[in-house]
């Protein structure tokens, strides 16, 4: 869902982002370094220089000690991979160019082949293909000298075309590091989220740490949902990805560009980013109050946030560095959200209901075959900033309102589909507490005359007593009520509560119909329940299609209807269009 916009350190990115591997491949290339000086030393007794030439190869020799000395010391300027490129081409090509014979040197210039290498690992394409060509410039300079020095061609074209071809090499190697890169990366990114992890994050705060100039601190800004476990209790574990998710945007957008935002824990976000010392503060507590003073849509949940500045020296271990402004983050977040009470709730949805609310919008329902729509599917909006329909109902049931709740939303439906074309069902929705209060039965009769309607019972909800559910069923049918089950595949009791309920119409829960196109789990699940669907002479509705490949899919199994965001968003009357999209 959301990228970070820091890029790794290469080295760690390379070696499976690591600190330990990273030391050690450090002290690889600086070894190398070593020995392919040294092996400019071998040609000095070798009488294969031009006069002069063993100057240019002691010098050259000579820089790789403190260069070698450098990549060991660790600590490196952003721009420290990409000037090593050009140092060791230079030093490569400064060697190659005093040897005596031009078609002596041809075998050589595979050296160059290592730099392209290291190029393709640790630098951008931009700078491997610079390399690599001004590596092949040099490579045909030498063998069109190799030519004219009266060298058999055919041996000149022999070594040109062996080296040459080395240079596939650094390529397929910088496809296959990307490969590894994209592999790691998604190792070490959250699921839910696509925030990093908190290895993720650590191995990250490398290169970030490396990117601050001096007279900068690291801003740090922590945020937690309060009591994320009784959340999941009372609403269930997609309520809580659904408020984890909006965290993790709010915090992410929030942040600077800079900033890397992480998933520690279950209930635990957080953003670190580099701030000048002077607008240090004013930065993090923008962030933080942005991420406080939003109200959540997804549920009403309390958040609390810490944030510090935390200064370093180029000196310090980044994970160090990390580890204590973490500590100090968490620390400081002193300001906790307290969760709603019953009271809260019982006051809130009475206060709703006393006020006419939920406010109701529409969704189309389409025939397959043509698009034609058939029908409309009544949904409740609640205000704002309050928590989705999921939580409203949820926290009503808690305090004993969610018979009155699903009413005052079912009322507020009968009454506003008056606007709707006339030949379309209405389909309203009810627990199974609601199902058998007196209240639905008298308010769906009264309306038959008027419109077709649906009422679907969610597979959300457990059935205790079938008997009673039958019951009522069976007078809402005889008055001519459609009976339908919502969210099948998602909820409590399966097949079974097909059965028992003999519904006329099914409907398969958005979260098999998406991907439904790409996943075969979810295809020979879809297949599954519509040709049952088929079975018992009942109807299917594909919920949730929001692509054209999922479209195509309910067409190919076989489902009657299909309802969706591709077909037509929820809206509120008058609503006019014959034809979903």
């Amino acid at each position: 869902m959301i990228s970070q916009r820091i890029s790794p350190d290469p080295v760690l990115s390379f070696l499976v982002m690591t600190p330990k591997p990273a030391e050690r491949s450090r002290l690889i290339i600086a070894l190398v370094t070593v020995l392919v000086g040294a092996s400019g030393l071998t040609l000095l007794p070798a009488d294969a220089l031009r006069p002069g030439g063993n100057v240019v190869v002691i010098v050259a020799a000579a820089t790789t000690l403190p260069v070698a000395a450098f990549w060991i010391a660790g600590r490196r300027p952003p721009w420290f991979e990409t000037a090593f490129v050009a140092y060791a081409t230079v030093g490569v090509v400064s060697v190659l160019a005093v040897y005596s014979s031009p078609f002596s040197a041809i075998p050589s210039c595979s050296a160059l082949v290592l730099i392209s290498m290291y190029a393709a690992a640790f630098t951008s394409p931009r700078i491997l293909l610079i390399q690599v060509t001004v590596s092949a410039v040099v490579l045909t300079a030498f063998a069109v000298g190799a030519l004219t020095s009266n060298v058999d061609r055919w041996f000149v074209v022999t070594h040109l075309l062996s080296v040459a071809a080395l240079f596939a090499a650094p390529f397929v190697m910088r496809y296959y590091v990307a490969f590894l890169r994209r592999q790691v990366d998604e190792s070490q990114r959250d699921p839910v989220t696509g925030l990093l992890t908190r290895r993720g994050l650590y191995n990250r705060v490398t290169a970030l740490a490396r990117a601050v100039p001096p007279g900068r601190a690291l801003g740090v800004v922590t945020a937690e949902v309060v009591a994320l476990s009784d959340l999941e209790e009372r609403y269930g574990h997609a309520v809580v990805d659904d408020v984890v998710v909006e965290m993790a945007e709010r915090l992410t957008a929030s942040s600077p560009d800079d900033a890397l935002v992480s998933r520690l824990d279950a209930d635990h976000l957080l953003s670190v980013f580099p701030v000048t010392e002077n607008r240090a503060e004013s930065a993090v507590q923008h962030v933080a109050a942005t991420v406080t003073t939003t109200p959540l849509r997804s549920a009403p949940a309390g958040v609390r946030v810490g944030s510090v500045v935390e200064p370093f020296t180029a000196a310090e271990d980044p994970g160090t560095l990390l580890h204590r402004a973490l500590s100090r983050a968490q620390a400081a977040m002193h300001r906790t959200a307290p969760s709603r009470s019953d009271g809260d709730v019982h006051r809130a949805v009475s206060t709703l209901v006393a006020d006419g609310g939920p406010r109701i919008v529409f969704q189309p329902v389409c025939a397959t075959a043509d698009l034609a729509i058939v029908g409309y599917e009544a949904l409740s909006r609640f205000p704002a900033g309050s928590g989705s329909p999921v939580t409203w109902f949820a926290d009503a049931e808690t305090v004993g309102l969610r018979v009155q709740l699903e009413m005052a939303a079912i009322t507020n439906a009968l009454r506003d589909s008056t606007a709707l074309p006339a030949d379309a069902f209405l389909s309203v929705n009810a627990s199974s507490a609601t199902l058998v209060s007196s209240e639905l039965a008298a308010a769906m009769t009264a309306h038959l005359p008027v419109r077709r309607l649906i009422l679907e019972i969610t597979e959300h909800d457990r059935i205790d007593d079938y008997a009673s559910v039958r019951a009522a069923i069976a007078a809402l049918r005889a008055a001519g009520v459609v009976i339908s089950v919502d969210d099948v595949g998602s909820g409590y009791s399966g097949l079974r509560q097909l059965v028992e309920l003999e519904p006329a119409v099914v409907k398969l829960d958005a979260s098999i119909v998406r991907g439904v196109d790409r996943d075969p789990m979810r295809r020979a699940a879809a297949v599954s329940i519509t040709t049952f669907t088929r079975e018992i002479g009942a109807r299917s509705v594909f919920e949730g299609v929001e692509t054209e490949a999922e479209l195509a899919v309910a067409a190919e199994v076989g489902a009657d209807m299909v309802q969706g965001y591709l077909l037509g968003r929820p809206a509120p009357p008058p609503l006019i269009d014959n034809h979903c999209r």
